[in-house]
């Protein structure tokens, strides 16, 4: 009798548990698994290795696709997957319960088995052998994790986790804390062993700057590669690669961007609108204080601007010159990265070379001159700045110094404290002390203080004094900036 009863208990404990599971009580043991180190392969990855379509290079270190082939892989840079069955999956990783956010005419939660492997994240209806997979997210470099928050908890009672690839973005649901970190570390550190991933554009520019002393070759890069030429068409993609629901650009949300790569898209579609814009300074404001603002676009955007001024089909028209306005703006305002200026150069001594003693060959040589004295800005040209970059020519400031004298001096987005003084020095101005002063809107905001030397800055201090001026109104005040020559 008492072997009868043991019997009994076991069979009803095993019952519970399989009602348990059916009815998504609490699996902390089943819930996911974690394989070994060992388990994997010596080189860290599975034998269904995915592959990441690349253009191959010939002997002359040209590009190996056609232009059909190039948009093609612009369209599609990850094979998917075969449909196998779950027994067929090789390396699982991860695996386990988990809810997913399901949108139709309203949102709802599934209950899904998911897989993680070394190549994707996949989910199944069931853990049994033989599953129907439901689907892949393919995992590369790009792809990224949001871990979970306790907001997402307070709102709904689930932790969740968001994965975002190119085709697809996951957000997971569980109850528990633990295995949502679980798995948005076991999801991240998969991302992290995959190869970068190198757009067409990347491996283009890298193909012309390996062959800029053979000028054959790089025409024949351009002739069979559109992604480099001018376009009147949108573009669907950035040039550059950048990761999928990026959140670097959180830092500025108040401002409504969205993600980089986003973002990227819908400033090649205001370059596009400069061409027919009746007033250009806003568009070229807003695209400048965006670069500001996400200092990867920075790099995307000179880029675009190359493509957009490489083979257009009318060069010498005022709409087609938007281009290089902008592009001589955003030279006095930043720079690009190492790779991108040596490409930048590269396109404009080919714009001189193939156009001498033309408008372009002014704009290319004017912003070639910018690029060796720009630093970073912290904001973006004023209005009268821009329109006199535009024109490329020098802005008429005026100075006034102790005493009711003044001066008039052309400057450049380039002058510096030491060029002023220098002015003031030709005209025997022995004063150790002289002011600038500019009209601002009447407010309260801080006056700085800055001591100079005739070459370093040696202090900045703040001072909360406002100074009048018997040509200003009660409505306006004057910021003064105090240079004192040591």
């Amino acid at each position: 009798m008492p072997l009868q009863g043991v019997c009994w208990f076991l069979c009803c404990r095993q019952g519970f548990s399989l009602l348990g599971r059916d009815y998504g009580e609490k699996e902390e043991e089943e819930s996911f698994e974690l394989r070994n180190k060992e388990d994997l392969t010596p080189n860290g990855r599975s034998l269904a290795e995915v592959t990441v379509s690349q253009p191959t290079r010939t002997a002359n270190g040209t590009n190996g696709h056609t232009v059909s082939d190039v948009s093609e892989e612009m369209k599609s840079l990850i094979i998917e997957k075969n449909k196998m069955g779950l027994e067929e999956e090789p390396e699982l990783l991860v695996k386990g319960w988990l809810l997913r956010e399901v949108r139709g005419n309203w949102i709802k939660q599934r209950r899904y088995w998911f897989v993680l492997s070394q190549d994707s994240l996949d989910y199944y209806s069931g853990p049994e052998k033989g599953a129907r997979r439901l689907g892949t997210l393919v995992l590369t470099n790009l792809c990224s994790v949001i871990w979970p928050d306790k907001q997402t908890y307070k709102e709904t009672g689930y932790w969740s986790i968001t994965v975002y690839g190119r085709k697809h973005c996951y957000r997971l649901y569980t109850k528990h804390f633990n295995e949502a970190v679980h798995w948005a570390c076991a999801i991240q550190k998969i991302i992290d062993t995959k190869a970068p991933v190198e757009t067409p554009t990347q491996l283009l520019i890298r193909d012309i700057e390996e062959n800029k002393f053979h000028p054959e070759v790089v025409e024949h890069i351009y002739q069979h590669n559109p992604i480099l030429k001018y376009t009147q068409g949108p573009l669907y993609a950035p040039l550059l690669p950048f990761p999928y629901g990026s959140l670097e650009h959180t830092y500025h949300s108040g401002k409504g961007y969205g993600s980089v790569r986003e973002e990227a898209v819908k400033l090649f579609n205001c370059l596009q609108q400069l061409e027919s814009a009746r007033e250009p300074v806003p568009i070229i404001q807003g695209v400048l204080q965006t670069c500001l603002d996400l200092r990867p676009l920075r790099d995307e955007v000179y880029c675009q601007l190359v493509k957009q001024t490489s083979y257009t089909p009318a060069p010498y028209t005022a709409a087609h010159l938007r281009y290089w306005q902008l592009l001589t703006c955003m030279s006095c305002t930043f720079l690009p990265g190492a790779v991108v200026l040596k490409y930048l150069r590269f396109h404009l001594k080919r714009i001189q070379s193939q156009s001498p003693e033309s408008e372009m060959d002014n704009y290319a040589s004017f912003i070639s001159e910018a690029l060796e004295k720009t630093k970073c800005r912290e904001c973006v040209p004023s209005w009268e700045e821009i329109q006199m970059l535009m024109s490329r020519q020098e802005m008429l400031c005026t100075v006034h110094y102790p005493g009711p004298g003044s001066c008039q001096l052309y400057i450049s987005s380039h002058t510096t404290a030491n060029e002023v003084w220098a002015h003031f020095f030709v005209f025997n101005f022995k004063a150790r002390i002289f002011s600038i002063f500019q009209l601002l809107p009447f407010s309260f905001s801080k006056l700085l203080r800055i001591i100079w030397s005739p070459l370093t800055l040696l202090s900045v201090d703040i001072c909360r004094n406002f100074i009048s001026h018997p040509s200003v109104s009660t409505e306006k005040t004057i910021k003064k900036t105090y240079l004192v020559i040591d």
